[in-house]
């Protein structure tokens, strides 16, 4: 699949299949992160893989975006300390989080072109997260990507065409 086709066709998958996904799998995954680009190169970003069904039934109470518990969960986290050593109050505050959302887009695609399907939340609990899962305070689980076999393949929503979206030079009106 090139690259073009894996960005029209991934789709957020909600429902999965009890298929599990191997180690091998996720972890290139988030090798797949790993390459994305990065604020003055900090690469602040911390990955923490769950697996086991009780931790993610914990999770899943202060995560009002899942439906169920998926085959694994991929927490996107900021190291907080790493970033502003690296780049500044800048990389702290923004740049990392930015950073987190690219790799994010990599961990996707990725895992499309694998044949898993992914979701990327953000509406969950930062705070209890860290708790359940023992972070460290300087580690801020910015986003939640669940991963799994696709019970099905939803349809492509409408997107706005590029006509409507696309300004050259100077902002006109239409």
């Amino acid at each position: 699949m090139d690259v073009w086709e894996a960005i029209k066709s991934r789709r957020s998958i909600r429902l999965f299949t009890d298929q599990s996904v191997t180690t091998e799998a996720l972890t290139k995954l988030v090798e797949a992160g790993c390459w994305a680009p990065s604020g003055s190169n900090a690469q602040a970003w911390e990955y923490l893989i769950v697996t086991d069904p009780a931790l993610m039934k914990k999770v899943l109470r202060f995560s009002p975006g899942l439906f169920q518990v998926p085959p694994a969960m991929i927490f996107v986290c900021t190291d907080r300390e790493r970033a502003l050593k690296k780049a500044g109050e800048m990389g702290r505050d923004l740049m990392c989080l930015l950073d987190g959302a690219m790799a994010a887009q990599n961990i996707m695609l990725q895992a499309h072109a694998m044949g898993l399907g992914t979701c990327v939340l953000k509406g969950f609990d930062q705070k209890a997260a860290q708790i359940i899962l023992g972070m460290p305070e300087n580690i801020i689980p910015e986003l939640l990507i669940i991963v799994g076999v696709a019970k099905e393949a939803p349809q492509p929503p409408g997107r706005r065409p590029v006509k409507e979206v696309l300004h050259w030079e100077r902002w006109e009106d239409r």
